[in-house]
């Protein structure tokens, strides 16, 4: 893997030693020694972030391989769009070769990507402009090539076996009739060593694939090395962590092992470590049963996007938007439309169709002003389509920077991957400057949110239920509030929001209308009529 950077070696530590593991394992303890933030205190409560996929977002070298140093050549455009957050997917050593989530190397950068130095001025280059950076942290397995697992693969004896999950033969927890149903397994978690490690002994479990053996976190050891871990990055500078698959964790038998009672209570533990730090943020992955993870870290709302969305197609709230926004949690609860997991949808632009940038719009604005800290996945901020398939691969292209077909401005050399099928109609460069676009819209919502944190902090007043052609809702804090209206219907729309008294200004809405008009709220109200299919927001008037 160091043929391409032959001085990035010594960083990959144990992947050079594939040969003989257990010389280059790295279970070192880490103690704090860099405790203060280097971002303004509690920016998490009012971030909005953007989800990047290293490997796609942008080549500085020409390989064809996103890399750190070509996300640190744009950090202008993130920071000028409004995002204050990173959400890296993985960028340590691994086993797929691609996306990350088998991870080879706890410690180490992917040498596809650049060295420690390159990730660590990316990270200060970040922290210039005031954007915080968290790391996808895949806490529920390894890879399969990761040192640790081949030397506990080896041998009943190893001082590693418990760090994993082994049997002598299969428990038989898999049942086929049940494959998909109600969480159950897809196909059997349990394989045999030998597939992985020849010479190896027993089966182990790897509830997602072949490449991804669970560890063990009842071993408080691999809870241990997992704390210094994160220890070992925030001495480098960054801000937290995104935990994979929490839903995953603690397996107890076939009916215990999706949302275990004592998930929970590991993520609880890896919550202690990141409060050894200030300022630092946390999110779950749970792709069902947030709610009991919300006491420990935040918690995306997966499920809830397809509600946002199927609203703005068919011109009614939806009842799970209501329910979410409801919940006592909602604000350790972000919405996010897309996501690199098929699972949670494909491309915006995908699921609308590119005649129809006013659904689009306004899926993007309640989730953007509705969740107290929005996430966005790169390209979504452009209307970027995948590349040809409705999959993993497909949704994870390169980066529509301009609209050439071959590259679409990701590489001088040849991507690795086919870029998104809309790069000529879809791309920073055409969308720049052009105040009809879903760029300049995304911006538009982003500033707002910079300039009025309540949309972060305030208290949420939802002023709609279920079925209602219109969404409102308000955020009041100390000092602000905020009201938004919008209109899901196809006609223009009386929409009424209770603020209380004063004057509010008109802070967003469509190209063409008189900007900043100012309204007075009468017996409490706001009152006014907005367009069909379009959303307004007023601010209070200082």
């Amino acid at each position: 893997m160091c043929f391409k950077r032959i001085a990035q070696c010594a960083a990959v530590s144990i992947l050079a030693l594939a040969g003989v593991a257990h010389a280059g394992i790295d279970v070192s303890p880490v103690a704090v020694e860099a405790k203060a933030s280097a971002l303004p205190k509690d920016w998490n409560k009012t971030a909005v972030f953007m989800e990047i996929f290293v490997r796609s977002y942008k080549d500085s070298d020409g390989d064809g391989i996103g890399d750190f140093n070509g996300l640190t050549s744009q950090l202008d455009y993130l920071h000028d769009l409004g995002v204050t957050g990173i959400w890296l997917m993985p960028m340590m050593p691994s086993q797929d070769g691609d996306h990350g989530y088998a991870v080879n190397d706890y410690r180490a950068v992917n040498p596809d990507y650049g060295t420690m130095a390159d990730f660590e001025r990316f990270v200060q280059e970040a922290h210039k402009r005031g954007i915080g950076v968290i790391l996808d942290f895949v806490v529920n397995h390894s890879g399969s090539g990761n040192a640790i697992f081949q030397e506990a693969a080896k041998s009943k004896a190893s001082p590693y076996r418990d760090w994993y999950v082994f049997a002598d033969k299969n428990p038989g927890w898999y049942n086929e009739k049940m494959r998909g149903v109600s969480g159950a397994y897809y196909n059997d978690p349990w394989k045999p060593v030998t597939k992985i490690v020849p010479g190896g002994v027993g089966l182990y479990y790897g509830v997602f694939s072949d490449s991804m053996p669970d560890m063990n976190l009842k071993n408080p050891k691999v809870i241990g090395y997992l704390q210094d871990t994160m220890r070992f990055w925030m001495n480098r500078g960054v801000d937290g962590f995104r935990l994979d698959a929490v839903t995953m964790l603690i397996e107890d038998g076939p009916k215990a092992y999706f949302n275990n009672p004592a998930n929970p209570g590991i993520v609880a533990k890896l919550r202690e470590t990141l409060d050894e730090y200030d300022n630092r943020y946390m999110i779950c992955e749970a792709s069902e049963g947030a709610d009991m993870y919300v006491k420990a870290c935040s918690a995306f709302a997966y499920g809830v996007q397809q509600s946002i969305i199927e609203g703005a197609k068919t011109g009614a709230v939806q009842p799970a938007l209501i329910s979410q926004l409801q919940n006592p949690h909602a604000d350790l609860m972000p919405l996010a439309l897309q996501s690199h997991d098929a699972y949670v949808g494909d491309r915006l632009m995908n699921q609308f169709g590119v005649n129809d940038p006013a659904d689009y719009k306004l899926s993007a604005a309640i989730s953007i002003l509705a969740s107290a800290t929005p996430f966005a996945y790169y390209g979504e901020e452009i209307g970027m389509s995948n590349g040809g398939a409705f999959n993993d691969p497909g949704i994870r292209s390169p980066m529509s920077w301009t609209g050439y077909p071959r590259t679409a401005g990701f590489t001088k050399g040849t991507p690795y991957r086919d870029v998104a099928i809309n790069v000529a109609s879809q791309n920073v460069a055409i969308e720049a400057g052009d105040p009809n676009s879903l760029l300049e819209y995304y911006r538009a919502l982003y500033m707002l949110r910079r300039d009025h944190p309540v949309f972060g902090t305030g208290r949420l007043d939802l002023q709609s239920k279920a079925g209602d052609p219109t969404f409102v809702f308000t955020r009041t804090g100390l000092d602000d509030k905020v009201a938004v209206l919008v209109n899901l219907s196809d006609a223009p729309q009386a929409l009424s929001a209770t603020v209380g008294e004063g004057r509010f200004v008109q802070s967003l809405h469509v190209v063409g209308e008189a900007s900043d008009q100012s309204v007075a709220s009468e017996g409490g109200k706001l009152t006014v009529v907005v367009p069909a299919k379009t959303t307004w927001v007023f601010t209070k008037s200082q």
